[in-house]
């Protein structure tokens, strides 16, 4: 029987995962675990409140789970909140990482161990114009970043002749309901949905509109992850997978269409703590490898993308007025 460990299960892809995996994987027992306490799961998912850090609670969770496939999804996503605090960053990108593959070892059971990483990774590589494909040598510049590219080394290195089958994914900027509000799209939404409401004057905060990046939604991003597992069976060695939508947008040019999806007027000012200059201006990947690997491309366009997430933000603000 499959047994499927989804760890970071409390996060914004997390929630996303367990619904879908759940249609996907029918007959599977699906564990999530998070750092909550408590989560309201899908039928047929259990979740365990888990900190990633304690290895001895790691190792009796997956002792009693014995997975068979393992999606390490857990990690500090914030690239601003990282900067902030880069000690916690690699405590929780980098030991959690340790701990999770020491414990699935030590089980000696046969397991498919997909690690998401980050299309963050390739950094300055991205300053030579071209998409990032899976040979582009990555050069991070955050400490998130570092994290996940340091992670994936060890992740690399650590499961060779154990009974792992380690594949690396390095998903790109994706976006849907109920991401943080530290990320530009969900915060500009969130702010559009308070001047709809008559809570907020007609003005957006921003940062730099210029830079132009890789999105995707995050269902997109999920069914990718579905798909690999789905094929992990033909794969052989390690396998690296980006996903990405092989497109740049300006994150000015996504506001203007959240702009066109509000029904109120506003202007954009910039503020002091959003406005630093992207040192990569444009980033852009190739999933090509993904693509002849599994079939998996993109099936969301990015308006409805953007509308689902104007509406999370105004039932939020909704809410919040009830």
């Amino acid at each position: 029987m499959r047994r499927i460990l989804i760890t970071g299960a409390s996060g914004f892809v997390g929630r996303h995962v367990l619904r879908a995996f759940r249609n996907a994987f029918a007959s599977a027992e699906i564990l999530g675990v998070g750092r909550r306490a408590s989560l309201n799961v899908p039928d047929g998912v259990t979740y365990a409140s888990l900190d990633l850090i304690d290895a001895a609670a790691v190792a009796r969770q997956v002792r009693s789970f014995r997975p068979t496939e393992v999606l390490h999804l857990a990690a500090e996503s914030s690239v601003v909140r990282a900067d902030r605090s880069k000690f916690n960053t690699w405590r929780i990108n980098f030991g959690a990482l340790y701990n999770l593959i020491d414990a699935v070892d030590r089980v000696g059971q046969a397991c498919t161990f997909a690690f998401v990483s980050s299309g963050e990774v390739y950094g300055r590589a991205f300053n030579k114009g071209r998409p990032a494909t899976e040979r582009t040598t990555p050069q991070p510049m955050s400490a998130y970043a570092h994290s996940k590219w340091i992670g994936e080394q060890l992740f690399v290195r650590s499961t060779e002749g154990t009974c792992l089958k380690p594949i690396v994914l390095r998903p790109f900027n994706h976006i849907g309901p109920g991401q943080d509000l530290a990320f530009a799209l969900p915060s500009f939404a969130h702010q559009i949905a308070l001047i709809e409401a008559g809570r907020h004057p007609p003005i957006v905060e921003v940062g730099d509109l210029s830079s132009q990046r890789d999105f995707l939604d995050v269902s997109d991003v999920v069914d990718a992850y579905i798909q690999i597992f789905q094929c992990a069976a033909a794969f052989d060695d390690v396998q690296i997978f980006n996903i990405c939508s092989n497109q740049s947008r300006s994150i000015g040019s996504m506001l203007a269409i959240l702009g066109g999806l509000s029904n109120v007027a506003f202007e954009m000012r910039a503020a002091p703590d959003r406005t630093r200059k992207s040192e990569v201006p444009l980033a852009c990947g190739d999933a090509s490898r993904l693509r002849q690997a599994t079939g998996w491309s993109p099936k969301i366009d990015l308006a409805t993308s953007l509308a689902r997430i104007l509406g999370d933000a105004r039932t939020k603000v909704i809410r919040i007025e009830s």
